[in-house]
């Protein structure tokens, strides 16, 4: 349909740029007369306005239109057959009923477009570019899907479970041949007091995973003495601790760890050095701990823990406790409290102790009292 206009309009401006005044080429199908006319409208002036027709012919400004609608043009101005028969018989059939042809157009199936090729899309290998709905464009369906296939949360929740499995076989085949890779610990010697320290992400991208930390002790630093340590502490400014005696400094400024690595190293060495100058000793300056908090250490107290002296202390206190009960009971000082009341009950049967009533037990009576 799109395509038939398309032709439709261009057929019309085709015949009104080349047919003459009041001259229409075999096809034309037009119902209104002088749809598009480009005919000169000039007339002379001396033309007379009483229609004769030999007047007009004679102007030479106007051609003549007086060409009765039957008469036969001349072989060289009639232009070539646009419209083949069957085109022809359809337009004439859509002009005479054009509502019924619309309606009929309105509900044509259209072939759905894939995604992501649509009217203004670029034309493709073997399309034409004029065509709005290339043939290539359309895919065939698949036959393998026929839509019994799982959700896409379900294949999310079967891409956990395999990667799951996968570790689990990683753990139980590949982690255990590790154990060949093994070292035997060594404990540092004495001149390796510096302390680094790493962090990793096993494998994923992390900001801090360049950071690396060095701890030492001030009192491990071989070749110090007690004036040139003072200086160090007192250099090293709050990354000192008063109660660990231990120097913790960090470095995440460069892209590797072996970079940041040797930034501390270079940096020890520099306080080094400075602390052996003994040019200034920095022993005007006092000791600044203000970036410390002093945690109070509760102590148990020495004089309530159990010693072998005091356990033998409290097991002779109550050998004689249980020697002085064992002397009442035989001479009759100790009363059984039990016995009196169970004696004093069975005198006097009045003051014998009753069940006392339940709340619930006297609304009941209450209520029935009431009816």
């Amino acid at each position: 349909m799109v395509a038939l206009l398309s032709k439709l309009g261009s057929t019309a401006r085709t015949c009104a740029r080349l047919a003459p005044a009041n001259r229409r080429p075999p096809g034309y199908c037009g119902r209104s007369p002088r749809a598009f006319s480009y005919t000169s409208k000039t007339k002379s002036k001396e033309a007379p306005n009483n229609g004769d027709k030999d007047a007009k012919n004679s102007t030479g400004t106007h051609r003549s239109a007086s060409l009765s609608e039957g008469a036969e043009l001349d072989d060289s101005d009639t232009p070539a057959p646009i419209f083949t028969p069957a085109e022809r018989a359809r337009l004439e059939a859509m002009l005479q009923d054009p509502r019924r042809h619309a309606q009929n157009s309105y509900y044509h199936p259209v072939e759905r477009l894939p995604k992501g090729r649509g009217l203004m899309a670029l034309p493709e290998d073997g399309d034409e570019p004029d065509d709005p709905f290339p043939t290539s464009a359309i895919e065939d369906p698949d036959p393998l899907v026929e839509g019994d296939d799982i959700t896409p949360l379900a294949h999310a929740e079967l891409d956990q479970h395999r990667e799951m499995r996968q570790y689990a076989r990683l753990a139980a085949w590949e982690m255990p041949l590790l154990s060949t890779l093994a070292k035997p610990f060594e404990p540092p010697a004495v001149d390796e007091v510096l302390r680094f320290r790493y962090t990793t992400y096993m494998g994923e991208k992390h900001p801090a995973e360049n950071k690396v930390v060095l701890q030492f002790c001030t009192s491990d630093m071989p070749g110090l003495t007690k004036e040139q340590r003072d200086k160090l502490i007192k250099l090293v400014g709050p990354r000192y601790n008063p109660e660990t005696d231990v120097v913790k400094m960090s470095c995440e400024m460069f892209d590797t760890q072996a970079q940041n690595k040797r930034y501390l190293g270079d940096i020890v060495d520099k306080l080094l050095a400075e602390a052996r100058d003994s040019t200034d000793t920095f022993a005007d300056i006092p000791f600044d701990f203000r970036h410390h908090t002093f945690k109070r250490k509760i102590q148990f107290p020495e004089h309530w823990k159990i010693t072998p002296e005091r356990q033998e202390e409290l097991e002779f206190k109550r050998a004689q406790r249980a020697l002085e009960e064992e002397e009442r009971t035989a001479a009759g000082l100790l009363v059984d409290g039990a016995a009196e009341i169970g004696k004093v009950l069975a005198a006097t049967p009045e003051l014998s102790i009753q069940a006392p009533e339940s709340g619930r037990t006297r609304a009941r009576e209450t209520v029935r009292v009431r009816r």
